[in-house]
């Protein structure tokens, strides 16, 4: 069950002594190992997944591996085996949960049989808390299977967060391509992983319920294409469940996403009256004594490694950059037979994500190009790239220059100008093209827009989309090209591993300054002619921070540390306040970068901090709070109890837009006072900006508009929506992807699959 390390094979990652292989897969191993030099040799196991030392790693992969880290961390649960640390930064990415001594539910049913009715309740229910857990931070699991389920001597532990996705996070699956197990996948997988909600782990759950009363998968076929129909069809094949759990398991397999139980529900379901998991769990009598085989083999491998003499000391483990709550993440490798050991299907496995491209059956790609603008789209992969981001007083020889955000505090407010038809590009028609094979993000600056992509820099005339000039790709791993500002003439952008500086009119290069060796730029903010920015160095993970003068002499002004564990942050400026924003809120002077004041590690959760004059408004899933700068001890919170969905908008004369799940409401900063809501529940949520007096909601499809000036505390004044995007598709999207612009009554947006489009605003 534990194999030997294989040769050549290092024995330390991290701070971590590896002891024998538990599972390996295309791209990434999976190890039992326990802290280097601990003095028990049974103290502290953990199962370690790292990634094959052959692979090149891009930017890319370092983001999902650090969205499974993420994912993990965003969990607290009894029933989730939980994260001990990990580190998407170094030169071999890894993480560690709790090794839990069991067979995985595949391997336990392979060779035991089906589970009787009273065994499946109590696992099922305590499956369905852990969803319950996972969803109430805003994770989905989107692959739950009987090889993500260990079963341990406490009960289940759902493993396998690899391709989870907290429900804001950004989305890293291509238009087109199923994430998930085939079997226990949901009709709205075969829709798109776009179109996942809660309700579809609850459908894998009923699914894998169904395999472990039977011995099979409900709608288990030799034929791929046949697993697909059935499923999207709702054939199930329940004979041989019993009639009472076959009703429970009919409930989570219906169609309809919104008629399957919530997690909780189910739970009740199964053990009625919320009755507890009994305690000690009633597994059978031959799933004990694999529970026996498991924990006896671990113990065998564990004290046959001896500690190694050179070892060094334990050190912490490595922080999690969202915060201190931990959880799981392995993942999952079909089985194999190994020589006499029987079907060998890994405790906590390594990964190998099953994507099942679906050709027609799945939405075509995004906005393919069509239009007016180029059509020949840019080389390389997706990968984040540092949000651009300015001050209003940022002026082209026309006017200002518009970013996504609005402004240096990412307030999301476009202002008055952004609905004044007189400030549209001269010759305007609506227009789309696709410039990149991966996200993109604009600047508006006159009549340009100026986009940073995968690898490169591409200009577009902002009346027709069409390309006025692009930069050469960059070189490969030096991760995406942004833009930084437009000042003047002059755009500042992020490019091949440096900062340069390049000819609005024609893309000239006017100079360029390399990053230290090895950093990354995690995040970049401009205000009054002056770019701060933050980088991290591969391997090391310094961060630091660092003011660069644009204008005049362009030198840099000074460089700071930046002592905060969070593998990534934002910058924000108002009021001549930089705010940092990572595990910790760090504020300096714009002017020396001298600390004023700061908040500790954990303190306060703050995922999309938006920043008006000294109030550090942060979301999160009971209200906003809301953090003087000038003393950070100083806190309050506004909308008490609504689970914030997206980063706020806030208006120049303070008023909050928030989106929830199912509302939208307005709130004014200053007094904490409900403005409005929509009195009706919606089954979408998106991602707003202020534009004039009407607050824009960027949701999965759409975009929906609130004239929010007139409204009463009951309801806004005039709400409306496109039935679709402004150039009539219905394209579904994350709303965290998607940059939208205003300006003279014309919205533009850009999305991760490298489309941009310009339509009429609502």
């Amino acid at each position: 069950m534990i194999e030997p390390l294989p040769p050549g094979r290092a024995r330390l990652i991290g701070p971590y002594q590896l002891l024998g292989l538990l599972g390996a897969g295309g791209m990434g191993e999976v190890y039992l190992a326990r802290p280097a030099g601990a003095p028990d040799p049974l103290g502290g196991l953990v199962a370690l997944k790292t990634v094959r030392a052959d692979l090149d790693l891009d930017d890319g992969f370092r983001i999902r591996f650090r969205r499974e880290i993420d994912a993990a961390g965003a969990v607290r649960s009894p029933h989730t085996a939980s994260l001990v640390g990990g580190d998407a930064s170094g030169r071999l990415p890894w993480l560690a949960t709790e090794y839990v001594p069991g067979p995985s539910l595949a391997e336990a049913v392979i060779r035991s049989g089906p589970m009787p009715e009273p065994v499946v309740r109590e696992m099922g229910a305590g499956l369905a808390r852990a969803l319950a857990d996972m969803h109430a931070v805003r994770v989905l699991h989107r692959d739950l299977k009987p090889g993500n389920v260990l079963l341990g001597a406490d009960g289940p532990k759902v493993i396998d967060f690899g391709i989870a996705q907290a429900f804001d996070a950004t989305q890293l699956t291509r238009t087109g391509v199923v994430v998930g197990s085939p079997g226990y996948i949901s009709p709205e997988h075969v829709n798109g992983s776009r179109a996942l909600v809660p309700a579809s782990d609850v459908f894998c759950l009923g699914a894998v319920l169904a395999f472990a009363a039977t011995g099979r998968g409900p709608f288990d076929d030799s034929d791929m294409a046949a697993v697909i129909f059935r499923i999207a069809q709702g054939e199930a094949e329940l004979s041989g469940v019993p009639p009472q759990l076959r009703a429970v398991i009919e409930e989570c397999l219906r169609s309809e996403a919104g008629t399957r139980p919530t997690p909780r529900q189910l739970a009740d379901m199964l053990l009625p009256e919320g009755r507890a998991i009994r305690e000690p769990f009633p597994w059978t009598e031959a799933i004990r004594g694999q529970l026996a085989a498991h924990a006896a083999g671990a113990r065998a491998v564990a004290e046959a490694a001896a500690p190694s003499a050179a070892a060094p000391p334990a050190p912490p483990a490595a922080p999690h950059p969202g915060g201190p709550a931990l959880a799981p993440t392995p993942v999952a490798v079909p089985g194999d037979r190994r020589g006499n050991k029987g079907l060998w299907i890994a405790l906590a496995a390594a990964a190998t994500v099953v994507c099942v491209v679906l050709g027609a059956v799945l939405l075509p790609g995004l906005l393919e190009g069509s239009g007016g603008g180029d059509k020949s789209g840019g080389a390389g992969g997706g990968g984040a790239q540092p949000t651009a981001s300015a001050s209003d007083a940022v002026r082209t020889e026309a006017g200002p220059a518009v970013v996504p955000g609005a402004d240096a505090g990412r307030t999301g407010d476009f202002g008055a100008a952004a609905a004044d038809v007189s400030g549209k590009p001269e010759g305007w028609q609506p227009w789309h093209v696709r410039i990149a094979n991966g996200r993109v993000e604009c600047v508006l600056a006159d009549t340009s827009l100026v986009c940073g992509g995968p690898q490169r820099i591409t200009v577009l005339d902002a009346a027709n989309g069409k390309r006025r000039w692009q930069t050469g790709p960059g070189r490969a791993g030096t991760g995406p090209a942004s833009v930084a500002a437009v000042t003047g003439t002059t755009v500042y952008a992020f490019e091949d591993g440096a900062l340069v500086a390049l000819g609005l009119a024609d893309g000239a290069e006017k100079w360029r300054e390399p990053l230290a060796g090895g950093a990354r730029v995690t995040d970049s903010v401009q205000s009054d002619g002056v770019l701060y920015y933050a980088t991290r160095t591969t391997g090391t993970g310094a961060a630091r921070i660092f003011a660069h003068q644009l204008t005049g002499t362009h030198t840099r002004k000074w460089d700071k540390p930046w002592d905060d564990p969070a593998d990534e942050g934002e910058l924000l400026f108002a009021d001549g306040r930089l705010v940092a924003v990572g595990d910790a809120v760090t504020v300096l002077k714009g002017t020396d970068g001298a600390r004023s004041g700061s908040t500790g590690p954990g303190d306060v959760t703050c995922r999309t901090p938006v920043l008006k004059g000294r109030a550090l408004l942060c979301a999160g899933p009971n209200g906003l709070t809301v953090v003087d700068v000038t003393a950070p001890q100083n806190r309050r919170t506004v909308a008490d109890g609504v689970d914030i969905a997206y980063r706020p908008a806030v208006t120049r004369d303070g008023t909050v837009v928030l989106s929830a799940e199912e509302r939208v409401y307005a709130f004014g900063l200053a007094d904490g006072r409900q403005n409005w809501a929509t009195p009706d529940a919606v089954d979408y949520s998106g991602a707003p900006v202020i534009v004039g007096d009407h607050a824009y909601l960027v949701t999965e499809g759409f975009l929906e508009s609130y004239e929010f000036a007139r409204g009463s505390q009951e309801s806004p004044a005039n709400r409306k929506a496109y039935s679709g995007w402004p150039d009539g598709s219905n394209s579904r999207v994350d709303p965290e992807t998607v940059s939208l612009l205003a300006k003279g009554d014309v919205l533009f947006l850009s999305f991760e699959d490298g489309s941009v489009l310009s339509g009429y605003a609502p």
